[in-house]
C-alpha cells in the first residue's frame, strides 16, 4: 500500500500565515478605527480639563464672595466693597503686577478692581502667576445700587478669569450672550471661566431692606 504523497511546493497548516495584502488591510482597518475614536477621545480629555477648571474658578469666585459677606459691621463692608461698576470693561493683561504676583486678595495695584486667589499647592508660589495653571482672579462689579455708599448694600457679579489669561499677547474679553462660558472658554483663553452674581448686605438687613433698595419709592 502507497502513501499518497504531499506536493514539495504545498505548506503545512504550521507554515501558513497572512500575506503581505491582509496586513496592509489590518493596517489600514486599525488606522480609520484610530481616526474614528481619536476626536472623542480628544474631547473627552478636554471636557474633563475643563471641568476643573471650571470648579476652581466656582471655588475662587465662593471664597471671594463668603469673604465679603462676612465683614462684620458697615466699616468693613465698605473696606471690602471692590471699586469697579459697570458689567462691559474687562482687566487688562497688564492689571496683574505688583502685588498681585506676591499675595492673595486685592490687588492694589489696580485699586481692588481684582482679587487674586491662589489655589498653587506649593506653599513657595505666592500670588497669581501668569503661567499657573490654577491660579484664578476674580474681577469683582457693583452693579446697583449706589456705589458710593456699599456699605447700604449693594448687588454685585464677579467674573473669574484665569491667571494666565493675563500673559503677554491675551486681549481679555467679557462674556457676551453668544458666549457658553463652559465650552468657548476652554480654548479662548480671553473669556471669563465663570459669572456669578450676589446681593451683598449689610448685618442686620431685613427682607423689607432689600425690597426697597430693589425698588425704591419715587
Amino acid at each position: 500500500m502507497f502513501l499518497k504523497q504531499r506536493p514539495l511546493n504545498q505548506r503545512s497548516s504550521s507554515q501558513e500565515g497572512y500575506t503581505i495584502l491582509e496586513g496592509l488591510m489590518a493596517v489600514v482597518v486599525v488606522s480609520v478605527m484610530l481616526l474614528a475614536i481619536g476626536p472623542v477621545i480628544a474631547f473627552s480629555v478636554g471636557t474633563r480639563v475643563q471641568a476643573k477648571r471650571v470648579e476652581l474658578a466656582t471655588q475662587a469666585a465662593r471664597s471671594y464672595i463668603d469673604w465679603v459677606k462676612a465683614a462684620p459691621d458697615a466699616t468693613q463692608i465698605k473696606d471690602r466693597a471692590p471699586k469697579q461698576t459697570g458689567l462691559t470693561t474687562p482687566p487688562a493683561t497688564g492689571d496683574l503686577t505688583g502685588d498681585c504676583t506676591s499675595k492673595d486678595g486685592y490687588c492694589t495695584t489696580t485699586d481692588k478692581k481684582l482679587y487674586c486667589v491662589n489655589l498653587d499647592t506649593d506653599p513657595a508660589k505666592t500670588g497669581c502667576q501668569t503661567d499657573s495653571p490654577v491660579d484664578m482672579v476674580v474681577q469683582p462689579i457693583i452693579t446697583s445700587p449706589d456705589p458710593t455708599k456699599p456699605e447700604k448694600g449693594y448687588q454685585m457679579t464677579v467674573r473669574v478669569y484665569r491667571a494666565n489669561s493675563f500673559a503677554p499677547g491675551v486681549t481679555l474679553l467679557p462674556p457676551t450672550k453668544s458666549d457658553s462660558l463652559t465650552t468657548n472658554a476652554l480654548g479662548n483663553r480671553s473669556l471669563p471661566l465663570i459669572m456669578m452674581k450676589t446681593e451683598v448686605l449689610p448685618s442686620g438687613a431685613t427682607f423689607e431692606n432689600l425690597r426697597d433698595r430693589l425698588n425704591p419709592t419715587p
